[in-house]
């Protein structure tokens, strides 16, 4: 129920916190496909440790949503106005992407036989 004041002419009252926005915005999205990134490519890890190391064949996946999301964050951080989270939340999204496509490599890596370290 809204409030109005009493002689009628003024508008309802908004008891939101100010920190909730409505709507989703790119860096949202770019974020969220980081998280995601984050989880297939842990699935994909775990997969492989337990001795299916065919799952490293997806490692594309976690790949795709990294650089994908990195981007949406690039474009939703640096070229809108009210992105819709706070900078800390947009350097995370920045630093979840980079992670999820260090990752992903690294499980190219395996998949590929690729060695990484001197041997």
């Amino acid at each position: 129920m809204s409030e109005t004041t009493s002689s009628g002419h003024g508008a309802p009252l908004d008891y939101r916190s100010p920190g909730l926005r409505s709507g989703s915005s790119v860096a949202k999205i770019g974020g969220a496909l980081g998280v995601a990134g984050t989880f297939i490519g842990f699935a994909i890890f775990m997969m492989g440790c337990a001795g299916f190391e065919t799952a490293f064949t997806l490692s594309p996946i976690p790949f795709a949503l990294g650089v994908l999301g990195l981007a949406l964050t690039l474009v939703g951080g640096f070229f809108n106005d009210d992105v819709g989270l706070d900078d800390p939340q947009v350097v995370a999204c920045y630093a979840i992407n980079i992670a999820v496509i260090v990752g992903a490599m690294l499980e190219f890596a395996i998949w590929r036989g690729w060695n990484i370290f001197y041997r």
